[in-house]
């Protein structure tokens, strides 16, 4: 794996841990191609994988992925066609994640007002009970790490990058949980986040306020208090389902804002 910015040698395990559990992980039904596609690409779009990561040897990789190695062979040819990943020869090479540049625009309809209320009721059920378990289990390091993380939130240049601590923030407390069933649906709640929150235009004080929300749940989950932990997260989440209901029929302006 590639360095990432103030990651020690815990933090760094952590990390590996969740990408094992989110990304690494047999696929659903269906097109097992297609969905491999889905399920690396969604990866790379929400910095799990990141510019220079290398994917397990091929063989390993459709065990991970449960799917026969031609099928992921289907699959790494049309990422790699589509400029998201390249293979390497020599000592150290492999099939590694590219720097793709400057991310595309943002394209696609955000989803109807019912549909977010029930992508809200879901995730307050999920990660609301992932925040409690969350306190009931961290350890004074897994704290550290995620405080550490939420900092350099508050320092991050461009949204897009915060978008991506966003998501490691929230699959690091459901990492505390120890569920790998847990750390499934998470990885998949916040492939769905991740997309939506890429259609609304979002000024610095919206980050702002999401930071402060981000170090309530953190001190709640410190003091272990699970019943604290539970209401500050679904608090969040509904803060974010409102801004997304404001925000959401907004033009976006041609380049990425600056948060």
């Amino acid at each position: 794996m590639s360095s990432r910015t103030s990651t020690t040698p815990e933090t760094g395990a952590a990390l590996r841990r969740v990408i094992e559990q989110t990304v690494f992980v047999p696929v659903r039904g269906g097109d097992v191609t297609a969905e491999a596609v889905a399920r690396l690409g969604q990866a790379i779009g929400m910095g799990l994988l990141r510019p220079g990561d290398r994917l397990p040897p091929e063989a390993q990789l459709a065990r991970d992925l449960g799917i026969s190695p031609v099928s992921l062979r289907g699959a790494l040819t049309i990422l790699r066609n589509s400029g998201l990943l390249e293979t390497r020869r020599g000592r150290g090479g492999g099939t590694v994640v590219t720097d793709p540049g400057s991310p595309p625009a943002a394209a696609g309809e955000l989803p109807t007002e019912a549909e977010l209320a029930d992508l809200v009721d879901y995730r307050c059920i999920v990660e609301g009970g992932a925040a409690a378990l969350a306190a009931r289990r961290s350890t004074d390091a897994q704290l550290e790490h995620l405080r550490a993380l939420a900092h350099d939130m508050e320092t991050t240049r461009t949204f897009r990058e915060w978008s991506e601590q966003d998501t490691l923030l929230h699959l690091l407390i459901a990492d505390i949980t120890g569920s790998s069933r847990l750390m499934v649906e998470v990885g998949r709640l916040r492939a769905t986040v991740f997309e939506i929150s890429q259609l609304v235009p979002i000024a610095a004080e919206v980050v702002e306020l999401a930071n402060r929300e981000h170090d309530g749940l953190i001190e709640a989950i410190a003091r272990h208090d699970e019943r604290a932990a539970t209401a500050a997260m679904v608090a969040h989440i509904e803060s974010t389902q409102a801004l997304w209901l404001g925000l959401g029929r907004v033009p976006r302006a041609p380049a990425e804002r600056s948060p």
